[in-house]
């Protein structure tokens, strides 16, 4: 029976966490990389919360009445987010994983216009993935460390709490250092819960942080950057704290380096449309 697609729908959580947990940890379980989903519940979480926001769209892939995977498009800002596409380890490469990639193609498309902003990261091990998301259109950019930030020694006074009156100053830092506005993002991640930091410096807020690899950070130095990378990693648990830094900020990566922060992973930035690097200082989500 061919594989149908269907709106991915509350009801199907049990079902894709499941598959977003095997999927994940089969793949970093064969390569001996840190787990980013080392049980369902995790997976429920994820899966959860994307089903719950509105600005997210999603298909689930059904094989003779059984689901075996699904993908989402984060449509929030200017540019659109891919993931998490996760497929049935029982039922790889044979075609699912395309359908979804060419789904999200097309949603964005008809969304956003033939010229449509959409970036994703995709595992550097992961050498079928890397085949599938340029045979649909997408194009590599860039490479990226996931890291592991040292924990500040003691409380930073110059962060605090990042809060809902603050999106004006994460779409001022976003629109100048990631290159586009991810204020829209950020609103629906505070109503969620995610945590957020906000840096302060002579007065004027130099930077923010939310946290999780579907978070991401802009700030006016790189300094300001890992000032808050690490007191988010005095807060939050070492899985909630990682960040993505853009090789293209070789700066930023050193810096990083020396701050202590340890590299867990290589990514890769893919897109479909011309992309040119993030300005920076910027940490982008794991969805671009």
């Amino acid at each position: 029976m061919a594989v149908e697609l269907i709106p991915a729908r509350p009801e199907h959580v049990a079902d894709l966490a499941r598959i977003c947990h095997l999927a994940f940890n089969t793949l970093h379980e064969r390569h001996r990389v840190p787990p980013d989903v080392p049980n369902e519940e995790v997976g429920r979480m994820i899966i959860g919360a994307v089903l719950n926001r509105s600005d997210y769209v999603g298909v689930v892939a059904v094989e003779d009445g059984r689901i075996v995977g699904s993908n989402f498009l984060l449509f929030a800002d200017e540019v659109c987010g891919v993931g998490p596409i996760t497929v049935d380890p029982n039922v790889q490469s044979r075609g699912v994983g395309r359908l979804l990639m060419q789904w999200v193609v097309d949603e964005a498309r008809r969304r956003r216009g033939p010229r449509a902003q959409v970036r994703l990261f995709q595992e550097a091990i992961n050498a079928a993935s890397l085949s599938l998301y340029t045979r649909v259109g997408f194009r590599w950019r860039d490479a990226a460390a996931l890291m592991q930030p040292r924990p500040a020694a003691g409380d930073d006074p110059s962060i605090r709490p990042l809060a809902a009156e603050d999106l004006p100053h994460v779409e001022r830092l976003s629109a100048k250092h990631y290159g586009s506005s991810r204020a829209n993002d950020a609103a629906a991640l505070l109503k969620m819960g995610v945590p957020g930091f906000l840096r302060v410096r002579g007065g004027k807020p130099v930077g923010y942080q939310l946290a999780t690899l579907f978070g991401h950070a802009s700030g006016e130095t790189n300094e300001d950057l890992l000032a808050l990378a690490a007191q988010t990693a005095r807060q939050l648990p070492p899985p909630m704290s990682v960040v993505i830094v853009p090789m293209s900020q070789a700066s930023l990566f050193s810096s990083a380096l020396e701050a202590g922060f340890r590299v867990a992973k290589v990514l890769n930035c893919m897109s479909l449309e011309a992309f040119t690097p993030l300005p920076g200082p910027s940490l982008p989500s794991i969805q671009g």
